[in-house]
């Protein structure tokens, strides 16, 4: 079972999936996919303490991933 976590204006949005159900990893996919193209940032999560990782492709084995809006300063 995976979690994607989207940090968003309307909170912490959670998508879960079950690898075994291909339309639920579609559904993921398809919103991982949707967030990178407004230049969100995403990481995977495997529980570690320093244990986050930057990915630019979704992952459906993944325990977690977690994706932000990039930060724009100026």
């Amino acid at each position: 079972m995976g979690m994607l976590r989207v940090l968003c204006g309307r909170g912490d949005v959670k998508v879960e999936w079950d690898t075994e159900r291909a339309e639920a990893v579609a559904e993921a996919e398809r919103i991982f996919r949707e967030n990178a193209a407004r230049g969100y940032a995403a990481f995977k999560v495997d529980g570690q303490v320093d244990g986050a990782t930057r990915i630019e492709e979704f992952d459906p084995e993944a325990r977690e991933i977690i994706q932000v809006p990039r930060i724009v300063g100026g």
